[in-house]
């Protein structure tokens, strides 16, 4: 525990400080709340007691009273570095950043040995449009803490933001020290080492290359398999794949690559491979420079049968000849930007004015928000929450296959939609993540397909962005189905 001043806090109360402190190490926070009563009573004001009173509101979750409490300890000690890192940490977590950095940054100036201030500090400026200066940032906090593994991860997504790759997926490698992202099972003994270069494949080595974080990023990331693929081969090695269950169909249909033996419960079985190699390493590797992006249609092959089926249901006793035309209306969650990655549905009524069949790509429960824009604006939303919320994501890919244009705020659709070379329109905030930033309108990822429509930062209303969405889509239709 940090202690303010010797004068401010007794000795009978900094014994109740560290049994309470134990018992939050246990996670036991009523415990903690019963030690920290009496002490509380008697001395109301002490910045310790208080301190730790708002730890048991932040490990309950509950981030408003956290900050009540933190608020009354700074009062009693405004130089406390510990509160000021948990007040930097929950301004950042709810988007607030300038409360968030005017706290942190008085907390590394207080401390500036403390890694963790200094690691949310270069945070808040990661996904929220400021890239260049969380840059200097994170520089500096690397220059204090150079084995950081957590600085250099947030360097490496500031990095991406600004489309420098080949530093940005060389720091990116750190993740996995950084704890951020979880390595595959292998048992027992330890993982098989990971692949540094393609350079270091021998004649009959076998790679497992594996999934991580999100489907949507595995889906990205994908785009490279069939070209470390081409050079594992010309090594006389072998690439097995070793992506999420719910990708295993559509990767094995698309790359015809052998799968990494796991039993039912993900436990591996057989030999371990010589090597393993995350997904996300592919962009170190074939991704270092603006000039290696393809400019392919999609990667993933999909059943045109299948794809023609759902098609005939997707617009079965609907305006006939009309486009098909998907959209996603939110994305993340309230710790991945959520705040920034869902549009209410009533702000869509300008895409709704044009002469297509709209289709839900929603995977979460929507049918109240769909009811209401039903009873309130009339509008017309298909139901594909079938396919669209399936476990397996074939079934995902088929449906986005089957329609003309894809709407998305950025979640794992808009992937989909490139993966199989399906028109789209992302629809962003400009407080957005490396794998949707560019220099221009296009996403490098999949630069034939794709379009950006960023919200500015001035503006209080997506009407003005989706009107200009509506406006392109009408073109763009048009000229697709020969008007």
């Amino acid at each position: 525990m940090s202690t303010v001043c010797d004068t401010m806090t007794s000795l009978s109360t900094r014994a109740a400080c560290r049994t309470a402190l134990e018992a939050l190490a246990r996670r036991d926070v009523s415990r903690a709340e019963e030690i920290l009563a009496d002490p509380l009573a008697a001395e109301p004001n002490d910045p310790n007691l208080l301190y730790l009173w708002g730890n048991c509101a932040l490990v309950r979750g509950d981030d408003s009273l956290a900050l009540e409490r933190y608020a009354r300890a700074l009062a009693a000690a405004p130089d406390f570095p510990a509160v000021l890192l948990n007040v930097g940490f929950l301004h950042r977590r709810h988007h607030r950043l300038v409360e968030a950095r005017s706290a942190l940054e008085r907390c590394v100036a207080l401390a500036p040995e403390d890694v963790a201030a200094w690691v949310n500090l270069v945070a808040t400026y990661v996904n929220e449009g400021e890239p260049e200066r969380g840059e200097t940032v994170a520089r500096e906090a690397l220059r204090r803490h150079p084995r950081s593994a957590l600085a250099r991860w947030n360097l490496s997504l500031l990095l991406l933001e600004q489309g420098r790759y080949e530093e940005g997926f060389r720091e990116y490698r750190h993740r996995f020290a950084a704890g951020v992202v979880a390595g595959p099972r292998f048992a027992p003994g330890a993982a098989p080492p990971r692949l540094e270069s393609l350079d270091d494949l021998r004649p009959g080595d076998s790679i497992a290359c594996h999934g991580e974080q999100g489907l949507g990023d595995e889906i990205l990331f994908s785009g490279m398999l069939a070209e470390c693929a081409r050079m594992v081969a010309d090594r006389g090695a072998t690439l097995l794949l070793d992506c999420h269950p719910r990708l295993r169909r559509a990767f094995e249909r698309a790359f015809d690559l052998p799968v990494l033996p796991r039993g039912p419960g993900g436990e591996p079985t057989g030999s371990p491979p010589d090597w393993i190699l995350p997904i996300g390493d592919l962009g170190a590797f074939f991704r270092t420079r603006a000039g290696d992006f393809p400019d392919h249609g999609g990667y993933l092959v999909v059943d045109q049968a299948r794809v023609a089926a759902i098609r005939r249901e997707l617009a079965d006793g609907r305006s006939a000849g009309t486009p098909l035309v998907g959209l996603a209306w939110s994305g993340g969650s309230p710790y991945t930007h959520g705040l920034y990655r869902h549009i209410p549905l009533a702000e869509w009524l300008p895409l709704f004015r044009l002469p297509a069949t709209f289709v839900s790509l929603e995977y979460r429960e929507t049918a109240g928000e769909i009811a209401a824009a039903v009873a309130d604006h009339g509008v017309r939303l298909v139901d594909a929450s079938g396919l669209a919320a399936a476990w397996d994501y074939d079934d995902v890919l088929h449906l986005v296959a089957a329609l003309d244009h894809v709407v998305s705020v950025p979640t794992s659709v808009l992937h989909a939609a490139g993966a199989v070379g399906i028109p789209c329109s992302i629809v962003m905030h400009a407080r957005a993540a490396w794998r949707e930033c560019s220099a221009d309108n296009r996403i490098p990822w999949y630069p034939r397909t794709h379009r950006r429509f960023v919200r500015g930062k001035a503006e209080e209303s997506w009407r003005g962005t989706i009107e200009r969405v509506a406006s392109s889509l009408a073109g763009r239709l048009g000229a697709e189905n020969g008007g």
